[in-house]
């Protein structure tokens, strides 16, 4: 869909909205003084408020009887496995379509828990029957332990079980769905016998549209709604008649800031017909607030209805306001103010908010100044009091509704409010009846109940909330029928516990800059969802859009006089000339060559100045990071996003690898000499810098070789490099095209290794040109890209799904290492969620990435554009072209973002790299033979998996081959230090970018194994391989002093070094990032190791350290040590030994990994190089055991199935 900004709109920055907007991170200690100046409660009335709760806790617990929620949150809490267990279950059940998914998610989330323990302790006698059934269900999956009859039984019992378990759990579901959703119809609420007795606001039920025919189908349910509510009116005041609640984001499908011009020009007037509707049947309709980032663009909305129905007597038009965000009481203020404006009187529902936990976790994502909301729930009660005041005091404006479960709370407000006039209360359907009743009964106020409608499918989101606010620690639902919490701890006083605590902020919740600990400040994005940070941004940008940059080399010596002459232009905008660059000739070449050699055999740099270099160039970053963001747009391509998100993972690896270095390199490991480091214009700056940063920070000398599309970018760069320290000589920048300059620097004896992103082609002839050039020892670090699948099973919410495969296949226009080429759907979910993709395809912002609207920007000259088309052409001559945006630039190389289904695995077997998304189904049952023909391709990057069956889950992350698994969230936007990055087979080399292990390439362990100049010799002997299994054999302290003394002439030191690296890598790493995200660093075995040693002492070291860490080996180990190997417990099946060397046909095969040698590899690097297909590691000594590992990172939202239980649990 083409941009909207061409449109215009009027800003408020009117002094309260302005206010409104600087509130919105400030401190949480600034927030409750800013509440404080409002605060007008005595002691005396707190006394009374305080006393006043705790007889009615005690009135309800002594006559009422808590409602199902209470007693199940009581029983199955947040903390415990049973309960997570359950929410999982419950998010997902109803969903599914398929019988056989459904089996496998009800077994996943009942097996092996401890059901047996909540068995008749609930007062609930439904609690305890459903507890029953749970627990006999379990032990209907898991019966017995007698192997022998274990399977037979198992299988006859699942055949006979399922369908009443699947009964049974279907029962359960739908009857909790019962007690949170009023109707599944509007026309059936209203017939229902409640309505005649009570006040109802009517919610349809439905979260954000991602489709614009979702958002028709929403409307026409709201509009549907609305009439049918005023037809049935009898009362002359809205106070007295039903009314309706109505969520923007269903409305549209793209409410948010960025389209802040389609919002106002496509929602606005369908807001509009909603508010007539209403106003015309004289009956309430209230605007939901949403998340922190929709904010602004909702008051733009509701500012433009206020003014539309200025004057008017009508006071149904409502907005909901949360507590939990700083902002409330400066919303409140503007609200009030647009009222006396307009001449109008609203309604304003004060609820406390629903988004908490997700609030946290964007803001620590972002690495924001400081959290939108109260980090403490006590803080967000004092801030729904306080913004009561407000609220009560402004009752000729306004009629305030307060929306509360919290007995404090709600006597509070009824005491200050003073009468039982111009206000009333709100609650949940399904929660907090028996409280409501009594506070109405006895302050004779009205309560209006929050009514959902809708099927119960469409419940699921919302029912997850309302099960992780009551299940939450803080809740008083959780506590009001807990006996062994007293009413006075229940009434507590809320006002001065506040005002006299010392520790504003919650102690356990990090402020975002300090989520990554001590290996590096998490970097501060943009926040393209506010005005004021966009009007910044604008500001500072302007200089820069009309810019030409002039780019030359950087070389120690070497001053370039002539005028840079070959031309750059915008890939979206080919008139746009961005600026012009200088490529270096041969002789600047070769100089720099010398020039890093000096450098770093003189060995003048201290090492930590060049750390402290480092971290002042990230402040530089940021410094100038709109200069910098504007030449990632105009020269790359990048949209605002991807912009933004380009420098911070820039600054990012430069504070990142300066914190490692001081970890990993002292007294351990030292440089290697001269780097050439070759970037790709895919990330000009972030790779460009992680690149030379790790280099730097090894202690090396570096030449930069950026890729010649991105030039201008990698310049500034260097420049700001400079500027912090870095000395030219040690760092250098070298222009020009990859197949010369590349070319000839990595054809140099004067390097000791080149860091490369690019594609395995390129990636072998590098190494190719050393071997060649008899730089047998040069490392090279490769990151190749990859046939990127994601996997999604009937489980899955399409809503989720629909978000990370348009994030992952469009963003940035496909054009990332780490997109998604391949959507595997299962069959029983494929229709439903292709509709939606290709909904959600069909609203992308495409075009210049100039405009804020923009989703999808151009590839990145012609040749990839003609490449890109000539595939889509052919695919749609296929007839296999699902979707396909209709957009045609003159002036840009443009593709559009199209969606392509395949027949089988076998129709790809390259990347495409641009905005292409592949789709496949896959029948359940069927899937492990997908994932082996995928890992069949030879390429491991990353993979996505969207499924709630944890067993599953794990299944597939050990089967398929990848080196950064996702799973429930998109597989792009790895983040330094908390997904470290990279590939396996033909998909990159290892170490793992912005890992704890990154240093390592770049540099060599200080102990090293005694190298010679034995040439192998290759025998004639081609006999079979023997086929082998990964080793079991764990290396306990009795097996090391059992080889020690087998094995008596080998050193002390190496049995020491063995059992540190085997401890170092037997165990997982949780990486830090932001709440309700796990990352886990795994390593695995390479697979297959070949040891030829050369020297006997070599390979009985090379053998035992390759099997300990997981490993089969093919190795010339002696006879005699082989059997004692054997004899101490290792498997024969893990060793093929060799009589012989290596034959040329077994050194050709694909039979092994990785190799250990220690001597003269020239030879053997040839075969190698010329026989297989990936970069093969050939391993020089015993004390660089990384190098026969693959590192694994396995990142999961753990809240993708409704919210932050461990947050919430705080």
């Amino acid at each position: 869909m083409k941009t909207h900004s061409h449109l215009n709109f009027e800003v408020d920055y009117s002094p309260l909205r302005n206010n409104l907007r600087d509130a919105r991170v400030m401190s949480e200690f600034d927030a409750i003084k800013h509440l404080q100046l409002f605060e007008k409660t005595c002691a005396d009335q707190r006394t009374r408020f305080q006393t006043k709760t705790s007889d009615l806790i005690k009135e309800l617990r002594s006559s009422s009887q808590p409602d199902l929620l209470s007693l199940f949150v009581s029983e199955y809490n947040l903390t415990s496995d049973e309960g997570l267990s359950l929410m999982t279950l419950v998010e997902a059940f109803l969903r599914v379509p398929d019988n056989k998914t459904r089996d496998k998610l009800f077994i996943d989330k009942v097996a092996r828990k401890s059901w047996s323990q909540h068995i008749g302790t609930s007062k609930s006698s439904m609690v305890n029957i459903a507890t029953l059934a749970l627990n006999i269900a379990d032990k209907m999956i898991a019966h017995g332990s007698n192997k022998e009859i274990k399977s037979r039984i198992k299988k006859a019992i699942e055949i006979l079980s399922r369908p009443g378990i699947r009964y049974s759990a279907n029962n359960v579901m739908q009857f909790f769905a019962k007690q949170f959703v009023f109707a599944e119809s509007i026309d059936i609420a209203l017939r229902s016998r409640n309505v005649k007795n009570r006040l109802y606001s009517f919610d349809m039920l439905g979260e954000a549209a991602w489709t614009m025919s979702d958002a028709d189908k929403y409307f026409l349910s709201y509009k549907s709604a609305l009439i049918e509510i005023g037809k049935r009116n009898k009362s002359n005041t809205v106070a007295g008649a039903n009314g309706i609640s109505v969520k923007l984001s269903a409305l549209h499908p793209k409410y948010d800031f960025l389209h802040r011009e389609r919002v106002m020009s496509e929602l606005l007037p369908r807001v509009m017909e909603l508010v007539q509707i209403a106003q015309r049947y004289n009956i309430g309709i209230n605007i939901d607030a949403e998340e922190a980032d929709r904010l602004e663009i909702s008051l733009d909305v509701i500012d433009e209805v206020m003014k539309t129905i200025a004057s008017s007597s009508w006071e149904g038009f409502g907005v909901v306001v949360q507590a939990y965000q700083k902002r409330a009481s400066f919303v409140i203020d503007w609200l009030n103010h647009n009222c006396q404006k307009n001449n109008l009187k609203i309604m304003v529902r004060l609820v406390k908010g629903a988004y908490w936990d997700s609030e946290i976790k964007k803001s620590q994502t972002l690495g924001d100044v400081d959290f939108s909301v109260f980090t403490k729930k006590i803080n967000t009660d004092y801030s729904f009091l306080v913004c009561s005041q407000k609220l009560l005091a402004m009752r000729s404006s306004i009629f305030p509704q307060f929306a509360s479960h919290n007995a404090h709370s709600l006597v509070s407000i009824c005491e200050m409010a003073g009468n039982n006039k111009g206000y009333e209360l709100q609650r949940l359907h399904g929660m907090g009846e028996s409280l409501h009743h009594a506070i109405s009964k006895k302050y004779g106020v009205l309560s209006r109940v929050y009514a959902p409608i809708g099927s119960h499918k469409e419940l699921l989101a919302y029912l997850m909330r309302r099960l992780l606010e009551n299940g939450a620690n803080s809740s008083f639902i959780n506590h009001l029928f807990d006996e062994n919490i007293s009413s006075e701890s229940l009434a507590s006083d809320v006002f001065s516990i506040v005002e006299k605590d010392s520790e504003m902020s919650h102690p356990k919740i990090q402020l975002p800059k300090d989520i990554f600990n001590n290996s590096r400040q998490n970097s501060r994005s943009v926040i393209l969802t506010e005005q004021l940070d966009v009007d910044q941004l604008h500001e500072k940008q302007s200089p820069w859009l009309g810019n030409q940059w002039q780019a030359k080399s950087i070389i120690d010596g070497v001053n370039a006089k002539s005028s840079p002459d070959q031309e750059v232009t915008n890939p979206a905008d080919v008139s746009d000339i961005v600026g012009h660059v200088l490529y270096a000739n041969e002789a600047q070449l070769e100089k720099s060559l010398k020039s890093a050699k000096n450098a770093f055999d003189t060995n003048l740099i201290d090492i930590e100045s060049v750390l402290k270099s480092l971290e002042r160039a990230a402040d530089l970053y940021e410094e100038n990071q709109h200069e910098l963001m504007t030449l990632a747009m105009r020269e790359a391509g990048k949209t605002y996003q991807d912009a933004t998100d380009e420098v911070r993972e820039a600054v990012d690896f430069l504070r990142y690898y300066a914190n490692l270095s001081r970890a990993v390199m002292p007294g351990q490991r030292q440089a290697r000499g001269v780097f050439v480091c070759i970037s790709p214009w895919n990330f000009p700056l972030a790779i460009f810098t992680g690149q030379i940063a790790a280099a730097l920070s090894a202690g090396n000398a570096v030449i930069a070789k950026p890729a010649e599309s991105t030039s201008l970018i990698a310049c500034r760069a260097s420049e700001l490099l400079i500027e912090a320290g870095i000395p030219v000589g040690l760092f250098q920048l070298c222009l020009g095209r990859g197949s010369q300059v590349g070319s000839y620097l990595s054809s140099s004896n004067k390097i000791a290794g080149v860091a490369f992103t690019g594609s395995t082609a390129v990636a072998k002839q590098i190494k190719q040109s050393l071997i060649d050039c008899g730089n047998l020892e040069a490392r090279v670090i490769a990151e190749t890209g990859g046939l990127n699948a994601m996997v999604v099973d009937s489980t899955a919410l399409c809503e989720q799904v629909t978000r990370d495969v348009i994030d992952g296949a469009f963003k940035s226009a496909g054009q990332r290492c780490s997109a998604l080429r391949i959507l595997l759907l299962q069959d029983d979910c494929f229709d439903e969620a292709i509709s939606m993709i290709s909904g959600a395809m069909r609203e992308l912002g495409f075009g210049n990435p100039k405009h804020l609207d923009v989703d999808c920007g151009p590839v990145i000259n012609s040749a990839a554009q003609i490449k890109l088309r000539n595939y889509i052409d052919q695919a749609r001559q296929n007839n296999q072209v699902i979707e396909e945006l209709d957009f045609e630039s003159i002036n840009g190389h443009f593709v559009s973002p199209t969606l392509i289904r395949l027949d089988s695995m076998d129709d790809i077997n390259e990347e495409f790299f641009g905005p292409v998304l592949h789709v496949l189904s896959y029948k359940n049952g069927d899937l492990e033979k997908t994932i082996d023909q995928l890992n069949s391709k030879g390429f491991g990057l990353t993979f996505g998996i969207h499924s709630r069956i944890e067993k599953k889950v794990k299944e597939i992350s050990s089967r398929v081959n990848a080196g950064n698994i996702y799973i429930n969230r998109n597989q792009i936007g790895a983040v330094v230090g908390s997904q470290p990055f990279g590939g396996e087979g033909l998909s990159g080399t290892g170490p793992k970018a912005g890992g704890p292990n990154a240093l390592h390439g770049y540099s060599k362990n200080m102990l090293c194994s005694e190298k010679s100049n034995h040439k192998i010799r290759f025998s004639d002997d081609p006999g079979k391989v023997q086929k082998l299994s990964s080793p079991s054999i764990q290396l306990s302290k009795e097996l090391l002093s059992a080889m020690k003394s087998e094995f008596s002439n080998i050193e002390e030191e190496f049995f020491e070094f063995l059992y540190q690296e085997v401890s170092r890598y037997s165990h997982d790493i949780s990486l830090p990032g932001p709440t309700g995200e796990s990352n886990q660093l795994r390593y695995k075995p390479k697979g297959t190791v070949l040891c030829i040693g050369p020297k006997p002492d070599d390979l009985f070291k090379q053998t035992v350290l390759s099997l300990l860490l997981g490993n089969s080996v093919i190795s010339q180990i002696t006879r005699e040590d082989y059997d004692s190997l054997v004899a101490l417990g290792f498997k024969k099946e893990n060793i093929h030994r060799l009589n012989d060397s290596p034959s040329l046909s077994l050194v050709a095969s694909n039979a092994y990994n990785a190799v250990f040698y220690f001597g003269d590899s020239g030879s053997l690097q040839e075969i190698i190089m010329t026989s297989r297909s990936e970069l093969i590691p050939l391993v020089s000594s015993i004390y660089e055991a990384w190098e026969i590992l693959k590192e694994q990172v396995i990142t999961e939202d753990t809240t993708a199935s409704g919210g932050n239980a461990n947050l919430l649990a705080l």
